[in-house]
């Protein structure tokens, strides 16, 4: 047992120390040497555990897309909760909070990173749409929600939400465009969901970070 602890210890301190690595210099440019020189330990230490970078990162996010998930879970999972205002909830448990997420996920959106961003993508959409699929379904079973195919209008929001609010192009905006994307992007979640006007307004909140990283363009 306790050689079970010791060697799930080491594979913990190996995927926390990458992340650190991958979210401060970028996937790209962090090197099994880095990570050998951040725990203090061999490169057999660690190819014991992991057979290549490549098996590591899959294990930071597999972490990541767990720690998530189950955020999202327990949100959507609180029937006390008016299925509106759940799905909203739902939605903002998806979105890192933690110094080292938020670190990541600015550092996915730049070139060096696409392989990374592209498969923690990949697994959010693939995870997530049934999560929130699964508050709308209720939703139209309350008459808050009408749309035929809640799976279906899930992937398309999460389809056109990962390429409208991509950060580069967010970054060309100003403020004043972004406020008036972000207002037309809950209209549009609205109108396929089938609920009410303006009763998913909490979504807003999902686009607080981005106030700082744009309107750098000029005034409103």
């Amino acid at each position: 047992m306790t050689r079970k602890n010791n060697s799930r210890q080491t594979i913990d301190n190996i995927v926390d120390i990458a992340a650190k690595l991958f979210a401060e210099k970028g996937y790209e440019q962090t090197t099994i040497q880095d990570i050998v020189d951040g725990l203090g330990m061999s490169k057999g230490a660690i190819f014991h555990h992991f057979g290549s970078k490549e098996d590591i990162v899959e294990a930071v996010i597999g972490r990541y897309r767990d720690k998530l998930m189950a955020a999202a879970e327990a949100v959507a999972n609180d029937k006390s909760v008016p299925v509106h205002e759940r799905l909203i909830r739902t939605a903002l448990a998806l979105h890192v909070s933690d110094d080292t997420g938020l670190q990541m996920a600015e550092h996915l959106h730049k070139p060096q990173n696409a392989l990374m961003h592209m498969k923690i993508e990949r697994v959010l959409f693939d995870d997530a749409t049934p999560i929130l699929a699964r508050v709308v379904r209720e939703g139209v079973e309350q008459g808050v929600f009408d749309t035929p195919c809640p799976e279906e209008a899930i992937g398309m929001i999460l389809t056109y939400s990962n390429s409208a609010f991509d950060a580069e192009r967010l970054a060309l905006l100003t403020a004043g465009e972004l406020s008036c994307k972000t207002r037309n992007f809950i209209w549009t979640v609205e109108r396929l969901l089938g609920a009410e006007n303006g009763s998913l307004g909490g979504l807003i909140q999902l686009f607080d970070g981005l106030a700082g990283t744009s309107g750098q363009n000029g005034n409103e």
